[in-house]
This record gives structure tokens, sequence and C-alpha cells, in this order.
């Protein structure tokens, strides 16, 4: 299947570029610290593959797919060209990699311990278990997740934009009109992926497991590089998973309404929390289910701090015993030292990699910025983080200027995130409800770490400190990912700090760092538990694969025509099959929009009246000025609270084009491009 084929030979691409840019080491096996941990190359060399690979095939795919957006079918051009040039580079590759002996790769895998692949048997089941019931086809009906359906209405808009409705130049659909603000490429990725064969669920399903298998092997190589511990790894794995908090405890502690504890655990369907949004899932594994091109970003940003990581050591290990103000100010900030680049290759392919991953996800490369900002602050080599920061923040300007009419970021001071008080100490009380026991670990922590794991945590802060000063989007509520990234690297020295405890010979400190272990993970195992009850097919959002609305839209539209439509999002109703379609919408459910910066109170004014209009010329002016071809009236428009349905006028002026129904369900589609 040449879907399949596709991703092959992304990570045959992404196998050729990586390594002749980064070739295998035998120090890569090795901590930071230079004790050999046996760790195999292939939990770092598989993602950094897939990767690589996905993003540079993904550009060459759409940007080809935009040069010949003007022929009936740009992505059968696009995939054709990437097909023969992937083919021909990865043979290429291949021979020149093999002649020069640079693929020391099977013997990687007998370093795997029993206990490691115990592991990824586990976790690879886990996750396949949770995407696939969060998202599946069934038949012919298409069931989406209780706790995903909402997000996913942007996704597979865009995604169905791709696949069904050439959506080159690229808008975004659930707000249409001449820019595309939020990041699309992942959708992009899976829609052409649809577009090459594989049913839809299996297109998002195989890149989203894919993704979430590499963050995670990922951060179990940075964690066990870091500690030299692979049970650091492990239990770092389990942290990043399995979020602490105390919202469990707070919740198991309030039980009244039910016979017993067992009764009140296994009835509730909710997230629990004790801050706001805890209840939409905002902090748990069901971020990586929902904002599927999540975690994919997060690889970028672990393929980056493992990259730089020795530098820091370096540094550290070289100034031991000689750090001082003095010091810092006189002779290391502008020494040769500090700033001489010792390799070129790796910063540059660092800052590519980056910058490339601009549109698969925006505040990941900005969390990585503030990231080797801090670390590059003291550390020596400062030219190969001024490299990579260089080219990175240059390609994302790029695409923001072809992507983005104004401002890709709305920036504005927003003291104390979603903190009750926006004070110091209410944001210290809203971090500890948040993450439970994890601050208090994190102080043994920082008091046993060496100076550089200390400064490490000091990066991972400001990221999360980031989160309570400054809005980078008009909801405040999306800063939560900065949160999320600087938690993931504070969990790694977590978890060293209580596997050291677990080493100990000491019962006590074994018994704390296993009641540690329960209380780090207990929060979010329930939620786990939550995301499988509320997943289940019955209380699923459930959509007929080949509905008549659907079918409509894909034969007889494209991209460019414009839908007036109710604020339609993914709820099982007709309006959904018009997300699932691709077609671009005036405006869907406002949200969609609005934090992705758009002015969505202007077009709710312009919605309103084109659908309550009372005079015909008045009517046609505010179409043609919208640029609207199509007015869909639907039973959605009959219930709006925003206007009141003037139907009979619509239909004295435009024709239908499409009907289907009877009565109060009648969906109608009118097409007014014909009347302008």
């Amino acid at each position: 299947m040449a879907a399949v084929a596709y991703i092959v030979f992304c990570i045959l691409t992404g196998y050729v570029i990586s390594t002749a840019v980064l070739p295998l080491k035998q120090a890569e096996t090795d901590s930071f610290g230079g004790a050999n941990t046996g760790l195999s190359q292939l939990f770092y060399r598989l993602p950094l593959w897939f990767v690589t690979g996905t993003i540079v095939l993904t550009w060459l795919t759409y940007i080809m797919a935009c040069v010949f957006s003007d022929q009936k079918d740009p992505l059968f051009i696009a995939n054709a060209i990437v097909f023969a040039v992937s083919f021909a580079g990865a043979v290429f590759g291949l021979i020149i990699l093999l002649r020069k002996k640079k693929i020391p790769f099977f013997s990687e895998f007998k370093k795997l311990s029993p206990n490691e692949v115990v592991s990824i048997v586990l976790l690879v089941s886990v996750v396949c278990f949770l995407i696939y019931i969060t998202f599946h086809v069934s038949g012919d009906r298409l069931y989406t997740g209780g706790t995903v359906f909402s997000d996913f209405t942007p996704h597979l808009s865009m995604i169905r934009s791709f696949s069904r409705m050439n959506n080159f130049p690229t808008v975004y659909t659930v707000v249409a009109g001449d820019d595309v603000r939020y990041h699309f490429l992942f959708e992009f990725l899976v829609g052409n992926l649809e577009y090459l064969g594989l049913r839809i669920d299996l297109a998002f399903n195989i890149v989203s497991a894919l993704s979430i298998i590499s963050m995670f092997s990922l951060i179990y190589t940075l964690a066990v590089k870091i500690t030299g511990k692979k049970l650091a790894g492990g239990l770092t794995v389990l942290f990043v998973a399995f979020r602490s908090s105390w919202s469990f405890f707070s919740f198991i502690a309030g039980f009244k309404d039910y016979p017993s504890m067992i009764d009140g655990i296994t009835a509730n369907e909710n997230f629990v929390g004790l801050t706001e949004h805890e209840d939409w899932g905002l902090w748990n594994f069901n971020v990586y289910l929902n904002q599927r091109h999540f975690a994919f970003s997060i690889c970028v940003m672990l393929i980056a701090v493992l990259i730089f990581m020795p530098a820091l050591v370096q540094t550290f290990e070289e100034m031991k015993g000689k750090w001082s103000l003095k010091n810092y100010f006189t002779v290391d900030l502008f020494s040769k030292k500090g700033f001489a680049a010792q390799e070129v290759s790796a910063p540059v392919f660092a800052g590519i990699l980056l910058g490339a991953s601009a549109f698969f996800n925006g505040a990941v490369l900005i969390g990585t910025f503030v990231i080797l900002f801090v670390m590059a602050v003291v550390s020596f080599r400062r030219l190969e983080y001024l490299i990579c920061a260089v080219i990175a923040l240059g390609l994302s300007l790029v695409q923001s200027s072809v992507f983005v009419n104004g401002s890709v970021v709305s920036t504005s001071i927003r003291f104390g995130f979603l903190s009750e008080s926006s004070t110091v100490f209410g944001i210290g009380e809203y971090l500890f409800l948040l993450l439970g026991i994890l601050p208090i670990v994190l102080v043994g922590a920082f008091i046993k770490s060496d100076t550089c794991g200390r400064w490490m945590m000091v990066a991972a802060g400001c990221l999360i400190a980031l989160s309570f000063v400054v809005s980078l989007t008009p909801d405040i509520a999306v800063n939560h990912k900065y949160i999320m990234l600087g938690v993931m690297i504070l969990d790694i020295y977590a978890a060293g700090f209580v596997t050291e405890m677990l080493s100990d010979k000491r019962l006590l400190l074994r018994i704390t760092a296993i009641l540690i272990g329960i209380f780090m993970t207990a929060t979010g195992i329930y939620d786990f538990a939550t995301i499988i009850k509320r997943n289940t097919d019955d209380k699923a959002v459930v959509t007929d694969m080949k509905n008549k609305i659907m079918s409509f839209v894909n034969e007889n539209c494209d991209s460019d025509d414009v839908f007036l439509t109710a604020n339609y999002f993914m709820d099982g109703s007709e309006g959904s099959y018009m997300i699932l379609s691709g077609a671009s919408l005036y405006l869907a459910w406002q949200y969609f929009g609005w934090s992705a910066g758009y002015d969505t109170s202007q077009r709710d004014l312009v919605v309103a009246n084109i659908y309550d209009a009372q005079d015909a010329d008045l009517l046609k002016q505010m179409v043609r000025a919208a640029e609207i071809d199509y007015i869909v009236v639907s039973s959605a428009n009959r219930d709006s609270a925003d206007y009141e349905l003037n139907e009979s006028m619509i239909a004295s002026v435009y024709p239908v084009a499409f009907s289907v129904g009877e009565g109060y369900d009648r969906f109608t589609i009118y097409k007014t491009a014909d009347v302008w």
C-alpha cells in the first residue's frame, strides 16, 4: 500500500540524513557523566529517524502540492515526485553509509534487557489501545471518543481538507479566510496518508501511536543519560504518563454519597481535579490523545536537548570549583571557549529540525527556545546554540510570513495563569494543588543533584514561570503545554531522586520511595481509568462514513468554496458531516477561531445578519462581501439563540444545491456563487 510505503520512506530518509549528520557513536550509550549504562541506541535512533524523515518528506510533499496547486490533483503529482526522490535518496544514502561502515544497527537489539522488552511491549500495547478507543472505524461508522471529539473538530476538518478537498494554498477550514494561523502540518501528513489509501482512523492512529511511543522512548533515553540508571528512566516514563497531583486523594476523601470508597471510585466518570479546567483532562494522558501533534513535536524538543546536553555537562565538569559571578562575566561569558563551536553539523541539524517543526506545533518550539536559552546562558560552545537559534527562528519566521497575515502570536501579560489569586502565594498554592507531591520531591532532588542538574531544573522552572506571566494566544489555558513540558524535564530529576532512595540499603528510605511513587502516580492512574470509561463506543460521537452530505460536498465543491453554517463541531449531528467533508466553513465553533487569533466576534455579526436578513439586495450584498459560496440551513440554525432564521428569504434568492430530510430536520445547502 502506498501509504505504508510512505511511512517506510519517512523512516529510511530519516535514517540516512541523521546517520550522515549525527554518526553513531559509542558514547551515545553512556550517561552524560561517562558511565556505561548499556542503553541501546534504538531508544534514541528509531524516534530520531521517524521524526527527521517525517518532517522532511511532509514538507517536501506539501511544497510540491502547493507548486502544482493549479492542477486537478496536486497531491498525486507531489507524491509521485516525493516517492521518486525519497527512493533514490534512500538507496544512494544507504550505499554510501554501507561503504563507510556506519550502520552498526542490528547489534543494538542485543542490548535490550528483558525488562526493557517487556516494558516496550506493554507501552506499545497501552498506547495503541488508547489510540484505538478514542478514534476508530467499525463497519461504515466512525467512532470519535468522548474525551476527544471536541478538539478533533479542527483536526478532522483539516485532515479531510487535504485528502478530499485540495486545500492548497492552505486555509484554516473552521474559520475560512486567506491564511492559516493554526499549526497544520501533522494534519496534512495524516490527510496525505488517507489520500494514499489508508482509512482515516488508521492514517491518524498509526502516526499518532508512533509519535507517542517515540516521545516516551526519547524521554527514557534522556533520563537514563542524565541519571546513569535505567530504573530512573523507567520511573520517568511512569511519572510523565501518570501525573502527580493531590486531586485523586482529595476526591476519595470527599466521598459522602456512596456506600463505600470503591463504589465512589468506580461510579465516577469525570476527570478529578482541584484547579480550574482539570475536569477537561488538561494535564493527563488525554492531552496526547486529543492533541496528537503535541507528542510528535515534543520529540523534536527532546532531540534538541539531547544534542546540546553534552555541552552543558562539559561546562559544569570543567568549571567545578571555579564558578563565580566575577569569572562568569569576565572570563566565561566572553571567552573564546565560551563561544567557540566544537562542531557545526549537530546545531545546524537541530536548528533545521526545530524550525521545520514550527507548524507541527508552535508551542513546543517556543518552549524549546526557552529551555535552550537557559542552558546556553551558562554553557560553553554558545555559538552552537546561536547557530541553532538563528536557523530555527529564521525558518519559523519564513513560515509565519507565508501562512499568516499579521502576527502569528498575540503576546499579552497575564499574571497568574489559571490560579484563583494572581499573587506569588496564589501561584504557589495553585502549583502545589496541581502538582501534588512533585514539588516536595523536587526539593530533595535539587539538594541531591549536581550543579548541572540544578541548572536544568532551573531551565524547566523558567518555562513553567513563563506560563504564569505571558500569554501568547487569546486563550491563557493554552499555556498548560509549557507547564507540561517543564514538568516533563523535572520528572527526570524526581525519578533520579526516587531511584537513589530505592537503591539505599535502609528499609525506611525504600518504603518512603515506594510511597512517593504511589503519590506521584495515583491521580494519573485514575485519570487513565477515566479515559477508558469515557471512550466506550456507547459514549462516542458516531458518524456514517457514507453520509450523503459528505458525498455532495466532496463531489461538487473544493476548498476554495466557503460555506456559511451554524457554529458546528463534532457532535454527531449533520454539522459533523460538514466538518468531516473538509469543507471550508466561514465560522465553525467559535473557540477554534478565537483561540487561534481570529476575530470571531465580527464573523458572528455577519453570520447573524445573513441568516436573519429581511432584504434580498442587502442579503446578496452581505454574502458577496463575505465571499460565501454556499449557505447551509439546518436544525442548528433554527435553534439558534443569536438570530431568528429567515430561510424563506434565503430560498427566494438562492437555488437549492442539495437537500435531505423533512420539516424541522431538513438540511439544505443553497448555492450563492451563481447569484453574485
